[in-house]
């Protein structure tokens, strides 16, 4: 795949993403201003129009993740599983078949893991790349990041049925998980976690370049 057709892919895809939250914002504004409970007092009018429209915002995004996600596949190069050709053999037993749908499940989580990692990683060189997610048949993925620390992701559905994601840091030195918003919090994070003396060496290194 050629890097022109991959940015381009990639580039037309954020825009679409970009496009369908702004209408799914713009909806449930209309919708939550036309559709107002009759009873509401006024002074709460504004927060039911913001709210409405947030949640217009979540659900068509969510929708356009799903229709999107075979272009993110496509602009992000994710390799063919290796398993693939295993899957392809028709199962003799109940055991095989659940084999073959447990690998299937951890390749899946790993796959979404990474597919939604453009929320908190936009560089599409790292947190991007399904191989290095690690996926578990309960739906939930672990990327590797160092000796002691990996990014858990798991999703789950709000209260108006919106899906999810959620990226966390998990530390064998504080069992505490710290939600990941942005690829540059992880960093800082993880480079507090440095000894002093490593520290002082990488905020001097970046300028001796």
């Amino acid at each position: 795949m050629r890097p022109f057709v991959r940015r381009t892919t990639a580039a037309l895809t954020d825009a679409a993403d970009a496009v369908t939250m702004l209408a799914g914002a713009a909806t449930g504004a209309w919708a939550g201003y036309t559709y107002v409970p009759a009873g509401l007092d006024t002074v709460l009018h504004l927060p039911f129009t913001g709210a409405a429209a947030l949640a217009g915002a979540f659900a068509v995004n969510a929708a356009a993740d799903l229709a999107l996600a075979p272009a993110r596949r496509f602009a992000q190069n994710i390799p063919a599983h290796a398993h693939t050709q295993e899957q392809g053999v028709v199962p003799g037993d109940l055991d095989e078949a659940l084999g073959q749908i447990a690998v299937a499940t951890e390749d899946d989580a790993a796959r979404r893991a990474a597919q939604a990692a453009y929320r908190i990683d936009l560089s599409k060189g790292l947190l991007s790349n399904a191989a290095r997610w690690r996926g578990y048949t309960t739906g939930e993925a672990t990327f590797y990041l160092a000796p002691g620390a990996v990014l858990h992701h798991h999703r789950e559905e709000d209260q108006y049925g919106v899906l999810l994601h959620h990226y966390l840091l998990l530390t064998a030195e504080d069992p505490t998980p710290v939600p990941i918003t942005n690829v540059a919090q992880l960093h800082e994070d993880l480079a507090s976690r440095l000894p002093e003396t490593a520290r002082a060496v990488n905020a001097v290194a970046p300028g001796a370049v």
